[in-house]
C-alpha cells in the first residue's frame, strides 16, 4: 500500500482553519509530527492532523509542498492529538496555536537563512581584501556553512553587511532551518579501548609519560576528561575512545522537609481509594469529585491511585494549581516512586522542561507531577489524572490557548478510559453542579487525618475596631495577640495578605492627584525594595505597573501642583514586612510573592527554611494560601479579607470563600490546635461568614440561588470577546458594531436566544497603550459558540482595521 500524499496541517496562526499539503514521494509524516511548510510569505512549523491521499485533498490548484518534515515520531500520540483539537474547538481557539501550546517550546528547528561562503569571497579573504568583523565572519564560513542566527549571535555588528557581501558575490544565503533552541545536552566520555594490552602499552608508551599516566587513569568505564594532546593522542592511536553520552538537567533537589513513611489510611479514604482503584482496574472512564476538608489526606489517595495505575503499566498526571505547591507533592511522590517522577511547570529551564517531556514521551517515567501545562504530558496510555485544588483559578490559560486544564484532563481521560479525579475543599460552583446532577460521581473525606480538628476562626470587624479607636496599623488587637502568643510559644504562623508592593497608591492630599501608568489606567504601586524602609529616603524604591511593567523613580512634590503634601494609599506585603519587623523584632520573618521569588529557585528557598523552622512568621500572597502542610503552623491572618469581594465579577464571592477556606486550612496541621484571625471590614458577608464555619455546603446553596435569576454559569455558557487597538474611537465603533451584529446571527432550531450584554468599556480601559472594550454573551453552549465564531469571522473584515478581537470561553477574569 502506498503512503499518503497529501498532510492536513494545523499552522500556529489566528486563523480557524487547516491546510493541505502535498509531501515530497517517498516522504513520512504521521499524525502528531511536526513539519515545515510555507503559509502566506513565510515559512512556518505545523502540526500535521491527519493524512490524506491526492483525491481527498482541498485545493483549488496545485498543493504547497511540504518543506521539511521535522518529526521520525509523532510528538503528540493520537490520544493527545485528538483533545487538544478539541479543545481548541470548545475554547473557540484556532488549530494551530493550540497544537504548538502543547509541544515545550523551542524543541522543533525553525526556519532560518543559510549563509554559505562563495569561492569569491575565499579568495577575498586570502587576499586580505576584508578586515576586522567581516573578516572574521568569512573565517567562520570558511569552515562551513552557518544559520544567519548564529552569526547574529556570534558577530552582532556584521549582520547588516551580509546582503552587500551577498550583493559582491563573496557570501550566498538560502532559506534553512536552524537548530531547535533546546535540543538534548551531552558531553564526551572517554574508556580504554578493549581489547588493549596495558603491560604492551606501557612499553610502547615509556617516552610519553603523560599519555601513558592518563591512560592508566581511564578505566573500562566512560568517563568525562579534559581534553589535552595527550588524550587526543591516545584517541588517535586507538588505545581511546571517544563516545557522546546524554546528560539529563536533573530537577532534584534536597526535599522540603523529611517525608514520613505512608500512613494508615482512613476508613473514609479506603472507601475513596476503593471506587477510584475499580475505574482504574476496568479501564472505565469516570469523573469522580473529592470533596474532602482541609488536611483530609487527598494528596494520599493520589499517591494510592498512581500506585495501581502503576502497577497496570499505566501512566498518571498529577496537576496543582501553582508551582509553588509542586515542591511539597513532588517531595511525597518522589519518597515513595524515586525516579519515576517527572516534573513539568513553566519554573524550569528550556532544557530541564525538554528533558523531563522527553522522559515522558519515551516511557521512562510513568507519572508527571505539575501545575496546568502539565495535562500535555505526553503519555501513550493513561491511568489516572488527578487534579489537586481543582477550583484553582490558575487552572484557566490567560493567553493565547485560553485552555482550562479540567477541561483538557476530561478530554484526554475520556480517549484514554481512565478516572479523573477533582480534589478539592472548596469545589468550583459548576463542578458542584455538575455533581448535583449526576455527571461527577461524589467520593467524601469530611474528617481531618488523626482526627484532628478544622482550626478556630475568629472574625474581626475592622470597621467596629476603628470607631472604638483601636489602633490604625494593619494588624487588628485580635492578631497582634494570637500572634504574639504564638511566637511565645514557639510555633509558626503564616499571615496572608493578597496585594503585593508597599502601597497601592501614591497620592496627593493637596490637590488629589494621584499618579498613574502612563500605558495603563492604573495607578502605580509603590514599592521599597528589599529590607525595612528608610524613612528619611523618600526617593527610594520606585513606583511600578503590575500590567506593563513600566517603572519610574519616586518624586518628593505632586507632579500636578507642587505640593509637598503627598502620601500613599493601601497597602501590600511590603508594607506588612516592616511593620511586623518593627513590631517583633525578634521574630524570624519571610516574605513569599512574586517579587521575592522571580529570581530562579528563591521560591523554594524560602519554603524550604519555612518548613524547617527557619521562618516563624511567612508572610506572603496567594502563593501562601493553599496546599501548604507545615506541621509547626498554628496561626494563620487573614490582613484583608475584603479585596477580592469588590472586583466586578459575578464569580467574587465564590473566590473570597474559597481564598480564606484555603488560607484557614494551613492552621493546625499538626498535634497542636490551630487558630484563624479574619480581617474584615464586612463580616456579614456570606462569603466570609461562611468561611468562619467551614460550610461549603451552605455557601453552594447560597451561591446558586445568587446566579439562578441572571442565568450565569453553571446555568448558561459565558463568552467574553475582548476587543483593543491603538484608537479608542475604533475600538468603541467595533464594539458597537458586533453587538449589533450579534442580534442578528440566526438562533438554532429551538430559538434558543443569545443574550448579549454590553458592549462597554473594560473595567481596565486602557493596558499598555491599548484602549479595551468588551462584550459578553450568554446562552446554551452551541448556539453561544455560534454567535460568537460569527462575530470573529465578521471581525476579520475591513471595517475593523487596526481592532484586535479576542474570544474566551467561560472567562475566569473579565478585567
Amino acid at each position: 500500500m502506498s503512503q499518503p500524499s497529501v498532510v492536513e496541517v494545523a499552522v500556529p496562526v489566528p486563523i480557524d482553519e487547516t491546510f493541505d499539503y502535498a509531501l515530497e514521494e517517498g516522504a513520512r509524516a504521521e499524525p502528531g509530527a511536526r513539519v515545515l511548510v510555507p503559509h502566506g510569505g513565510r515559512r512556518v512549523v505545523g502540526v500535521v492532523i491527519a493524512t490524506k491521499s491526492g483525491e481527498e485533498a482541498r485545493a483549488r490548484g496545485p498543493l504547497r509542498r511540504v518543506l521539511q518534515v521535522l518529526d521520525d515520531e509523532p510528538v503528540l500520540p493520537a490520544a493527545l492529538l485528538a483533545a487538544v483539537l478539541r479543545a481548541a474547538h470548545d475554547a473557540l481557539c484556532p488549530p494551530g496555536v493550540a497544537l504548538a501550546a502543547a509541544v515545550p517550546p523551542g524543541t522543533a528547528p525553525r526556519p532560518g537563512t543559510r549563509v554559505t561562503l562563495l569561492p569569491a569571497g575565499m579568495r577575498a579573504l586570502e587576499r586580505g581584501e576584508l578586515r576586522g568583523t567581516l573578516a572574521r565572519v568569512l573565517w567562520a564560513l570558511g569552515k562551513r556553512p552557518r544559520s544567519e542566527s548564529e552569526l547574529r549571535a556570534r558577530f552582532p555588528a556584521a549582520v547588516p553587511a551580509l546582503a552587500r557581501l551577498e550583493r559582491l558575490g563573496l557570501v550566498s544565503r538560502a532559506a534553512g532551518t536552524d537548530p531547535p533552541r533546546v535540543r538534548a545536552r551531552s558531553e564526551r566520555v572517554y574508556r580504554v579501548a578493549p581489547g588493549v594490552d596495558l603491560a604492551r602499552a606501557k612499553l610502547d608508551l615509556a617516552r610519553a609519560p603523560k599519555r601513558l599516566e592518563l591512560l592508566l587513569a581511564l578505566g573500562s568505564v566512560p568517563a568525562p576528561a579534559r581534553s589535552s594532546p595527550a588524550l587526543r593522542a591516545l584517541v588517535e592511536a586507538g588505545l581511546v575512545l571517544c563516545e557522546e553520552r546524554e546528560l539529563s538537567r536533573a530537577t532534584h533537589v534536597e526535599p522540603l522537609t523529611h517525608t514520613a513513611d505512608a500512613p494508615e489510611l482512613t476508613a473514609h479514604q479506603r472507601s475513596a481509594l476503593a471506587e477510584i482503584s475499580a475505574a482504574i482496574e476496568a479501564g472505565r472512564h469516570t469523573q469522580f469529585l473529592l470533596y474532602g476538608i482541609t488536611g483530609s489526606g487527598k494528596t494520599e489517595v493520589y499517591q494510592r491511585a498512581a500506585e495501581v495505575a502503576l502497577a497496570r503499566g499505566r501512566g498518571s498526571i498529577i496537576l496543582v494549581p501553582e508551582i509553588s505547591l509542586t515542591h511539597q507533592v513532588v517531595d511525597r511522590f518522589r519518597a515513595r516512586f524515586g525516579e519515576q517522577v517527572a516534573v513539568l511547570h513553566s519554573g524550569l529551564s528550556g532544557g530541564e522542561r525538554f528533558d523531563q517531556w522527553r522522559a515522558i514521551r519515551e516511557g521512562r517515567v510513568p507519572i508527571a507531577i505539575g501545575a496546568r501545562s502539565a495535562v500535555f504530558a505526553p503519555y501513550e496510555d493513561l491511568g489516572l489524572i488527578a487534579i489537586d485544588e481543582e477550583h484553582d483559578g490558575a487552572y484557566k490559560s490567560e493567553e493565547g490557548f485560553r485552555y482550562h486544564a479540567r477541561d483538557v484532563a476530561r478530554l484526554r481521560a475520556e480517549r484514554a478510559s481512565c478516572p479523573l479525579v477533582l480534589g478539592s475543599a472548596t469545589p468550583d460552583v459548576t463542578t458542584a453542579w455538575r455533581c448535583a446532577h449526576g455527571e461527577i460521581e461524589r467520593l467524601t473525606l469530611p474528617e481531618r487525618v488523626a482526627s484532628r480538628p478544622l482550626p478556630t476562626v475568629e472574625i474581626v470587624d475592622l470597621g467596629a475596631e476603628r470607631a472604638r479607636g483601636g489602633r490604625r496599623g494593619m494588624l487588628s488587637r485580635a492578631l497582634r495577640e494570637a500572634l504574639a502568643e504564638t511566637l511565645a510559644a514557639g510555633r509558626q504562623a503564616i499571615l496572608f495578605l493578597n496585594r503585593r508592593g508597599f502601597a497601592g497608591r501614591v497620592y496627593c492630599f493637596a490637590c488629589g492627584f494621584a499618579i498613574h501608568c502612563r500605558h495603563c489606567d492604573v495607578s502605580l504601586v509603590y514599592h521599597a525594595g528589599e529590607g525595612p524602609r528608610r524613612p528619611h529616603d523618600p526617593l527610594e524604591g520606585e513606583l511600578r505597573c503590575h500590567y506593563c511593567g513600566y517603572r519610574e523613580d519616586p518624586v518628593d512634590t505632586c507632579p500636578s501642583c507642587g505640593s509637598r503634601e503627598g502620601g500613599m494609599q493601601g497597602f501590600g506585603t511590603e508594607r506588612l514586612l516592616e511593620e511586623l519587623v518593627a513590631a517583633y523584632p525578634g521574630a524570624r520573618i519571610g516574605r513569599l510573592d512574586r517579587d521575592t521569588s522571580a529570581r530562579k529557585g528563591a521560591q523554594r528557598q524560602i519554603l524550604t527554611a519555612f518548613h524547617r523552622g527557619e521562618i516563624d512568621v511567612l508572610i506572603g500572597t496567594q502563593m501562601v494560601a493553599k496546599g501548604h502542610d507545615v506541621p509547626g503552623v498554628t496561626l494563620v491572618g487573614v490582613v484583608m479579607a475584603d479585596l477580592g469581594l469588590h472586583f466586578p465579577d459575578f464569580r467574587a464571592g465564590e473566590r473570597t470563600f474559597q481564598l480564606l477556606t484555603q488560607v484557614a486550612g494551613r492552621a493546625g496541621r499538626g498535634d497542636d490546635p490551630g487558630k484563624v484571625v479574619i480581617q474584615t471590614f464586612l463580616p456579614q458577608h456570606y462569603a466570609v461568614a461562611l468561611a468562619r464555619t467551614h460550610d461549603y455546603p451552605r455557601f453552594y446553596r447560597e451561591e446558586i440561588a445568587r446566579r439562578r435569576p441572571h442565568g450565569w454559569p453553571p446555568f448558561r455558557e459565558l463568552v467574553q470577546l475582548a476587543l483593543a487597538g491603538r484608537r479608542a474611537q475604533a475600538v468603541e465603533h467595533a464594539a458597537h458594531a458586533l453587538a449589533g451584529l450579534a442580534k442578528t446571527v440566526p438562533c438554532d432550531d429551538a430559538g434558543e436566544a443569545v443574550e448579549v450584554l454590553g458592549p462597554a468599556p473594560a473595567p481596565l480601559s486602557r493596558i499598555r497603550d491599548e484602549f479595551r472594550w468588551q462584550l459578553l454573551l450568554l446562552g446554551a453552549r452551541e448556539p453561544v459558540r455560534r454567535v460568537a465564531t460569527e462575530l470573529a469571522r465578521q471581525a476579520r473584515g475591513p471595517g475593523f482595521a487596526g481592532v484586535t478581537l479576542r474570544l474566551d470561553a467561560n472567562p475566569l477574569q473579565m478585567l
